[in-house]
């Protein structure tokens, strides 16, 4: 967003008038004219480009409510403000951390965290660095405990998943052992190890929540080495225009080790849809789920 923050910071030692546009000469209306439109397609602009690296969308009702009202308060530099803009910040921070922390496992009581925090906080002394990294080996120590036990709920919920689809009848089994349903019938000759396609997927875990995705077609290697078991022997079994839901578990999947997104022993579903073999410029690694080969 630096070439946005740029144009804004250009006119932003500039006086403004009042809400109702008082005190502003027609110039300076023109002038305002101008720089909200040029702020606005900037501001989309960046947005949209940050939203769509992360793989992620944008409400831009919400986000237009959050910039007017923050523009139509005046700026406070007292003291106060800055110390509440502060801590604001680092809340936002902090909030985050617990939302990462809960994709694996670990739920924070959050009136516990505060009541800690303040407490901590408004300690007199200073601070003892020998009892910092003490606690440091504890919260480390219990995070482990805590992402294990989360860990093997999961890997039983998936394995209760798997049986469950199995069961009902309405899903084919690969070698591997990857259950799959035949969403659309593709055409021609299956795809074969060493090929790259083009495809598009969902990744999901098995209560429906969404870890990664391409909704535009994206070129796939059918090897081993770059992406998960469990997907290459999916692929083998499709050809060009085929659409599948499956159930990859996690022997052939990220198996006990886990990634970033995916808790160690899960089950995993995804969405895949094939459009055809990769040109040849685009056959390169796929972007995911490409981790090293389980073994």
């Amino acid at each position: 967003m630096k070439k946005v923050i740029f144009i804004l910071a250009a006119v932003a030692l500039m006086a403004s008038c009042n809400k109702k546009g008082e005190g502003c000469t027609p110039m300076e209306d023109s002038l305002s004219n101008v720089y909200g439109t040029l702020a606005g397609y900037g501001i989309k602009q960046q947005v949209t480009s940050d939203m769509q690296m992360n793989n992620e969308s944008v409400n831009f009702e919400e986000f237009l409510k959050g910039l007017e009202k923050a523009i139509a308060t005046e700026a406070d530099t007292s003291l106060n403000a800055r110390s509440f803009e502060m801590g604001e910040q680092i809340g936002k921070q902090i909030s985050n951390g617990f939302a990462a922390m809960k994709e694996q496992g670990v739920n924070i009581n959050k009136d516990v965290f505060i009541a800690e925090l303040k407490k901590a906080f408004s300690e007199k002394k200073a601070v003892d660095q020998n009892k910092m990294m003490n606690l440091q080996m504890s919260l480390q120590a219990l995070m482990g405990k805590v992402q294990a036990q989360a860990a093997k709920q999961k890997a039983k919920e998936g394995e209760k998943y798997y049986q469950e689809a199995e069961k009902s009848g309405k899903y084919k089994k690969t070698a591997m052992g990857v259950l799959y349903k035949v969403e659309k019938q593709g055409k021609g000759a299956k795809f074969k190890k060493g090929d790259n396609v083009m495809l598009k997927y969902k990744g999901m875990h098995v209560d429906g929540k969404v870890f990664d995705h391409a909704q535009q077609a994206v070129p796939f290697p059918v090897d081993e080495t770059q992406i998960i078991k469990g997907f290459v022997d999916m692929l083998v079994n499709m050809n060009p225009g085929m659409k599948v839901t499956c159930i990859i578990p996690a022997k052939v999947a990220y198996g006990d080790a886990g990634n970033q997104n995916i808790m160690p022993g899960e089950t995993l579903v995804f969405e895949i849809e094939t459009v055809g073999m990769a040109p040849a410029e685009k056959a390169a690694p796929a972007p995911a789920p490409a981790p090293a080969a389980q073994k």
